[in-house]
C-alpha cells in the first residue's frame, strides 16, 4: 500500500489519498495529528507533499509515519525551506524547516526523546530558484552547514526534499 497523506486535491495514482479535510479526490479521511485509522505496518511508501509544516508536532507525526510504514518502507517529504518566502507567507505553517531538521530522527543520541532511531536518510535535496541563487547553490554544494549558518538569507532556497527509510 502507498499513502499520499495530506493529499488535498492532489490525487496520486496508485496511492491511497488521505486528508483530514473532505475532498472530492480523497480516498480516506485521516489526520496526522491524530492516529490515522490504518493498521500498523500497512504502507511501503508514504508521500507528504507540503504537509509536515502544518502539523502540530513533527516528532509525533514522524512516530505515526513510522507506525504506518513497513520495515524498510520509505517516506518522501517535500516542504518549503525556512528561507523560502513560501515558508512564511502561509499563516497555517507551524514549522519552518532546515536542511538538517530531519537528522534528529536518524540519530541514536535522540533515543531518550524519540524512543530510538526511527529512520535512515536515503536522500536530501535543497532546491533553489533562479537569478543570484546560483551563488547560494555553490556555497551549499561546498558546505550545507556554512550555507545555513551564514549565507541562507542572502541566497534563499526554495524547497527541501527528504527521503527517509524506516529502520
Amino acid at each position: 500500500m502507498k499513502l499520499n497523506i495530506g493529499s488535498g486535491e492532489k490525487k496520486l495514482p496508485r496511492f491511497i489519498n488521505v486528508d483530514k479535510y473532505p475532498s472530492q479526490k480523497g480516498d480516506l479521511k485521516g489526520d496526522l495529528d491524530k492516529k490515522i485509522n490504518l493498521a500498523s505496518g500497512c504502507a511501503e511508501e508514504i508521500m507528504l507533499d507540503n504537509v509536515i509544516e502544518h502539523v502540530d508536532s513533527i516528532p509525533n507525526t514522524m512516530k505515526e509515519i513510522l507506525r504506518l510504514l513497513k520495515k524498510n518502507g520509505v517516506v518522501h517529504i517535500y516542504t518549503p525551506h525556512f528561507t523560502s518566502h513560501s515558508s512564511w507567507r502561509d499563516p497555517t505553517h507551524k514549522h519552518h524547516l532546515s536542511y538538517f531538521s530531519f537528522d534528529m530522527f536518524t540519530k541514536d543520541r535522540n533515543a531518550h526523546y524519540l524512543g530510538g532511531k526511527l529512520f535512515e536518510i536515503e536522500k536530501k535535496k535543497l532546491s533553489f530558484g533562479g537569478g543570484l541563487s546560483i551563488i547560494g547553490r555553490l556555497i551549499f554544494k561546498i558546505s550545507p552547514e556554512v550555507y545555513e549558518k551564514k549565507f541562507c538569507f542572502l541566497f534563499p532556497a526554495s524547497t527541501l526534499y527528504v527521503k527517509l527509510r524506516a529502520v
